[in-house]
This record gives C-alpha cells, structure tokens and sequence, in this order.
C-alpha cells in the first residue's frame, strides 16, 4: 500500500535475503488475468504467478513460493478504506463496481484526461501502489468514474423515461461473469486456498 514515508516496495525480504519483485501496474494486471484464465489449473496458476512477479533467477522453493504467492494476492488486493465494514455474508469482500480487463479503455481514457498519463506508455514503469492511489482518485466527471456510478445507481423512485434510460444504461455497461475487482479477489482467494490445501 502506498505510503508517503516508506519507499515503494520493490523487494521481499526470505531467508535473509532480498529478492527484487516487479510490481508495476501491468504486471499486476496480467495476474488478475492469470486468475481468469481457464487453461491452466489452480497449481499452475501459483507458479505462474510466482514468474510473473520475479525474474528466473529465483529458485522455485516451494516453502518460499507458497508463502511469496499468498503474500503478493493480500499486498495487491489490500486497502486502505473498508477494512473494517461487514457485510452480511462475513466471507464475502465489499463489491467493487468495476473489471481492470473490461474497464480498461475507461481507465486508460480517465487517467489521459484527469493527470496526462499514458497508462501504455507507463507500462513497466508505473507502481502498482502509485496506479492504485491514482485510479481511487479520479474525479466523478471522468468515463471511468461515470460507468461505475451507472452501474451503482439504484432504479429506487425512477419511473417511466428515467428508469428505462438507467436500465437500458446498465445494461449497456454491465459487467461479464467473473470480471469485476471483487471476483477476481475471490479467485485469488481460492488459488490460495487451494495451494495451503495440498
């Protein structure tokens, strides 16, 4: 999590040694992919995941890689705010109204207009704990900031012309099965299950 007195993390710290990690914005983004795809099963996804993060140099100890992977899925998923709020279901994570794969113009389109950043141009360069700062603080004038609030806008009150336009705007923008920011925090969730499973 970003801090404004500590240095971005770069590293982790195993057995006395530091081992460099590369936690800029796309990388951590092709994880949340990772988590979505189908072809590979949930051991797989863990060494998979472990490659993306560190560079080949690393050796897969399985201690190492185990406890590596469930620290990286807490550290990219961790929040500052609603920590503390529970909901009915005490297993279930608050629900966030939005996929970095599905969103990705919106984003990318959000971040040119509000701070002049070219999210493609930043690729490799731009730390996760700075995208996330970024990305929560975009102005509700912004695309991105519009589509959520379509898709958070309750029909409560609304009738004829009103209701079918909020209707008709959150189906055009609704999100496909499995994509938004919460279900992926849940199959990393389940990945991580099922590697201290074994």
């Amino acid at each position: 999590m970003l801090s404004l007195t500590e240095e971005l993390t770069q590293s982790i710290a195993y057995k006395g040694r530091e081992y460099p990690i590369d936690l800029t914005f796309d990388n951590v983004l092709r994880f949340y992919q990772l988590l979505d795809d189908a072809d590979f099963d949930e051991a797989e996804k863990i060494i998979a995941a472990f490659h993306i993060f560190f560079d080949e140099s690393i050796p897969e100890d399985p201690e190492f890689l185990m406890n590596v992977v469930k620290l990286l899925g807490e550290y990219v998923s961790a929040s500052p705010y609603g920590n503390d709020v529970k909901n009915s279901d005490s297993n279930q994570v608050p629900i966030r109204y939005f996929s970095f794969t599905q969103d990705a113009p919106a984003i990318y389109a959000s971040f040119m207009e509000q701070y002049g950043i070219d999210l493609v141009e930043e690729q490799g360069k731009l730390h996760w704990d700075k995208f996330k700062a970024l990305l929560d603080g975009l102005g509700p004038e912004t695309q991105f900031r519009q589509i959520v609030s379509i898709r958070q806008r309750k029909a409560d009150g609304l009738e004829g012309e009103e209701l079918a336009q909020l209707m008709e705007q959150q189906q055009y923008y609704r999100l496909t099965d499995g994509a938004s920011v919460d279900a992926q925090t849940q199959r990393t969730d389940a990945m991580l299950d099922a590697l201290f499973a074994e």
